[in-house]
Parts: structure tokens; C-alpha cells; sequence
């Protein structure tokens, strides 16, 4: 058992060390000033482009939730979309997944009391 476990090992080396991951581009989302920006869940469309969710504070009320996409080959903005927190409250992302139909679905929470 343990020469077919050797065997598997030493088959697979080449394979692994093929896949050594690559950086090829970096990609940096300033909202403004001092305040947070921070991605929180990745998930890739179907064309290999990054969907990023997460948090992002412009100054107004509280956080808010940003859902943005990156081109899978040079990181460049796609589009963007925010939704604004509201009452001072934070906003947050708790999981992203597409549908049968291929649209995005963001789901999130307000955190604090609202009214």
C-alpha cells in the first residue's frame, strides 16, 4: 500500500509542479480617503472574469456592500454596483452564487438595529 501511494506521489509531481500559480496582475479598489474597502467573497463567471463582494465606506451613513467584476486577463473594472447602507448602519455581504440562468445572486445583512 505504501509503494502505490509512492507511485501516485511521483506520477503526480510533474502535474503539481506545472501548476505553480502565477501573479499576473494586481488590482487595487480605493473608495476614498482613510475609510474600509475590503472584499470578503470571490467567485468567478463562467468566462474566468473575478466577481468580488465584500464592504465599502464612501463617508455617507455606514458601510456599504460593493459587488464589483475584474477582467480575468488584466484585472481591469468591469462594472461595479453598491448598495448604500442607510440610518448609519453597516451593510454586509454574506454569500454570492449564480443561478440556473447564469445572473449573480448577493445575499447580505444590516448590521445594528434599524428604525
Amino acid at each position: 500500500m505504501k509503494s502505490l501511494r509512492l507511485a501516485l506521489v511521483l506520477l503526480l509531481l510533474p502535474a503539481l509542479a506545472a501548476s505553480t500559480p502565477s501573479f499576473d496582475w494586481m488590482q487595487t479598489y480605493e473608495g476614498g480617503g482613510l475609510y474600509v474597502d475590503e472584499a470578503t467573497l470571490a467567485l468567478s463567471d463562467p468566462a474566468g472574469n473575478l466577481v468580488l463582494g465584500g464592504v465599502s465606506h464612501d463617508g455617507i451613513d455606514g458601510m456599504d456592500i460593493l459587488v464589483c467584476k475584474l477582467a480575468h486577463d488584466t484585472g481591469a473594472l468591469l462594472w461595479e454596483t453598491r448598495q448604500s447602507a442607510f440610518d448609519t448602519n453597516d451593510m454586509a455581504v454574506s454569500d454570492m452564487c449564480w443561478d440556473g440562468l447564469g445572473d449573480l445572486l448577493v445575499a447580505g445583512y444590516v448590521v445594528g438595529c434599524v428604525g
